[in-house]
């Protein structure tokens, strides 16, 4: 992401309201943010095209925070998002619509490194909502809801997974 108009690269800061991306292959690529924040509300996000189609990507060089509010996430891809880097990463009050096309166990939510917060969500599908690797530093599940059953994986020391409730729909 270029931080300057002259070219210059730099981690991205900002406030993104109402954007969206469509029969894309990944809707939002996070390379970099500040540490101030990167801040997202009202996404509709749909990823469906190419080999691993997922929403937000968040790769290992980012180390400031991201935080999507409101957000809604559709389309039949296979992950909603995947989480690395060292950086915090939120989703509050978003809806998660569909994810793992293929029936592979896949979660919506993929934290793979760095923390994160999952809070006051609703997951609109029964198959596995989020997975916390082991590189994981922190992270807070909490307060979300889950059509069918609750399925949460944590194999991280600092976690936080309190609240979430799933019906068996």
């Amino acid at each position: 992401m270029y931080g300057t108009s002259s070219g210059a690269t730099g981690a991205c800061n900002g406030n993104f309201l109402g954007i969206g991306a469509d029969a894309c292959h990944n809707a939002v690529l996070v390379e970099q943010s500040a540490a101030f924040g990167l801040l997202i509300t009202n996404g509709e996000f749909v990823s469906m095209n190419g080999t691993d189609p997922t929403m937000i990507v968040v790769t290992n060089s980012n180390r400031g925070n991201v935080r999507f509010v409101n957000c809604a996430f559709w389309g039949p891809c296979n992950q909603n998002a995947v989480i690395e880097g060292r950086g915090t990463v939120g989703f509050s009050d978003c809806i998660f619509v569909q994810w793992d096309r293929n029936k592979e166990g896949r979660a919506a939510i993929q934290a793979r490194s760095g923390s994160v917060v999952i809070r006051g969500c609703d997951f609109g599908q029964d198959a596995p909502q989020v997975d916390i690797g082991e590189n994981v530093m922190r992270a807070i599940v909490s307060e979300n809801t889950v059509k069918g059953k609750l399925n949460i994986v944590n194999r991280a020391k600092n976690v936080y997974i309190n609240g979430n409730l799933g019906t068996e729909e």
